[in-house]
């Protein structure tokens, strides 16, 4: 016990170090929209892995991320992530970026974090980075997503943070009995399309031949003109290989919904 708590330790110490010269080479805070007034709020600390507590007793959601959290059944997890951003905010000066000051049905603002004091360093490159946290698009401003995303594959190629873990890693879409186990958690989804479907209300991507048990990706008719936006032609996709990721839940077989193009990624002879 002495010695996991040192090394967790040390890995937290590290932090603040390990990946800030990348955070900090992002166009930031190019890539939010607005800086909510006043100049920066003092941080009290984390409440969770994705949320911090401000000294006025407001809370912030970390806005295109997803720490683990009861559902992942790794409590340990859970616990590093949320003292990673308590490390990295408590006592600090931050800055918020979002589109409105509004909270959210739970009464937190959702915002894109920088360190006031430290170059605007950026709390959620640098927690995606140390493999502390994963991407959400769903959660967060597209034109955010992308440099994000940039930062997870650092992360998993470097087996950093959550990344060596299997309850953690890019599932095959071909694991149905991982898939079905992990019904209720978010995950990050990899594998062939093998037949693109169309209705009225959604667009069908799936990832087999018996659609009512293979795992399939969802997308409601009113998110198709965003992925027409991104330039993504969804009936296109058939052949290729790309990742998905979102909360699994069950449509006779396993499934994720998708609303943001980009929580899709098209990774067939990239290298990603």
């Amino acid at each position: 016990m002495v010695r996991g708590r040192a090394v967790s330790l040390l890995a937290l110490a590290a932090l603040a170090n390990y990946a800030a010269d990348v955070a900090r080479a992002d166009a930031w805070p190019a890539c939010a929209r607005t800086n909510i007034t006043p100049a920066s709020y003092e941080a009290a600390g984390a409440r969770d892995g994705a949320t911090l507590r401000l000294a006025d007793g407001r809370e912030v959601r970390l806005a295109g991320v997803i720490a683990a959290n009861d559902l992942d059944g790794d409590q340990a997890a859970a616990t590093r992530a949320t003292a990673a951003l308590d490390r990295l905010v408590a006592g600090k000066r931050i800055l918020l970026y979002s589109l409105s000051d509004a909270a959210d049905r739970h009464g937190r603002i959702r915002a894109q974090v920088a360190l006031a004091d430290e170059d605007g360093a950026w709390v959620q490159g640098l927690l995606v980075a140390n493999g502390m946290l994963r991407v959400g698009p769903e959660a967060g401003e597209p034109a955010c997503t992308e440099p994000l995303i940039v930062h997870e594959r650092a992360a998993r190629a470097a087996k950093a943070g959550l990344w060596t873990e299997p309850r953690f890693s890019v599932e095959s879409a071909a694991n149905l009995a991982a898939l079905n186990a992990a019904i209720g958690r978010f995950a990050v989804v990899e594998g062939l399309v093998t037949r693109i479907g169309e209705t009225p209300s959604r667009t069908y991507i799936d990832f087999g031949r018996r659609y009512i048990e293979d795992f399939t990706i969802i997308i409601p008719r009113e998110a198709r003109a965003e992925f027409r936006a991104a330039g993504i032609d969804l009936k296109a996709l058939r052949g290729k290989r790309i990742r998905g990721r979102g909360v699994l839940f069950s449509s006779g077989g396993p499934a994720i919904e998708v609303r943001k193009a980009a929580s899709i990624e098209i990774i067939q002879g990239s290298g990603t």
